[in-house]
């Protein structure tokens, strides 16, 4: 009987490889300036096969390309960009299934109980700034294995002297922050970008914000 853990560990080449987007590396990755960590897949990145493929993506190009009507996702413009030898930027999600139940809708979707996608939801939703903070046992020990995975990926391409590591949303952030010691530079925290959060007016001035688009533009212009 296949786990909660077993699921959120697939790889790509397990049994639950049809539900799993991979991020968007170069094959060098030693090349990545600027690694975007967003969360998990959801229906359009299910269908697309490419992280940050929906509104959010969409949202998220117009903020960090300074034009306010590109109607291209971000995980496409990357996924171009990697795909002519320009690796620069790279996209990674800390889980790469969904971990929302609702992201499969009509898809056939992984056996597990309700439980167990509670407990999934704890997991994404948890507010906690850190491991150490997080009380309940099966969500902290489910969190520990996430961190493992995203600390192999970002350990090929986040110790870079030049690269800078950007985490979007709560969840991310959680989660980079865990991985900190193996990155060489500290990783901005940003808020994830769904609800238009990156154009928001509010959100103009922060440090973070301003750096990473600095950063995007300077890859891409």
């Amino acid at each position: 009987m296949m786990s909660a853990i077993d699921y959120l560990r697939e790889d790509g080449e397990g049994p639950f490889k049809v539900w799993h987007v991979p991020d968007v590396v170069a094959e060098s990755p030693e090349q990545v300036r600027l690694a975007l960590v967003f969360e998990s897949p959801h229906v359009n990145e299910l269908a697309a096969g490419l992280p940050v493929v929906g509104q959010s993506g969409r949202s998220a190009l117009r903020y960090l390309s300074q034009n306010p009507t590109a109607s291209e996702p971000l995980g496409q413009f990357v996924a171009q960009r990697v795909s002519t030898g320009d690796g620069r930027i790279a996209i990674v999600n800390v889980c790469n299934v969904p971990m929302q139940a609702a992201a499969f809708g009509e898809r056939d979707a992984p056996n597990l109980d309700s439980a167990e996608w509670a407990m999934i939801e704890k997991v994404r939703t948890s507010r906690s700034v850190s491991l150490g903070s997080m009380r309940a046992g099966a969500v902290r020990a489910t969190s520990e294995v996430l961190v493992d995975r995203l600390r192999t990926r970002l350990a090929a391409i986040g110790s870079g002297q030049d690269c800078v590591v950007v985490a979007a949303g709560v969840f991310a952030k959680r989660m980079v922050a865990a991985v900190q010691d193996d990155l060489t530079n500290p990783a901005l925290e940003v808020p994830h970008p769904s609800y238009n959060q990156w154009n928001r007016q509010s959100n103009q001035h922060l440090d973070a914000m301003m750096a990473m688009r600095a950063l995007f533009m300077e890859l891409t212009v």
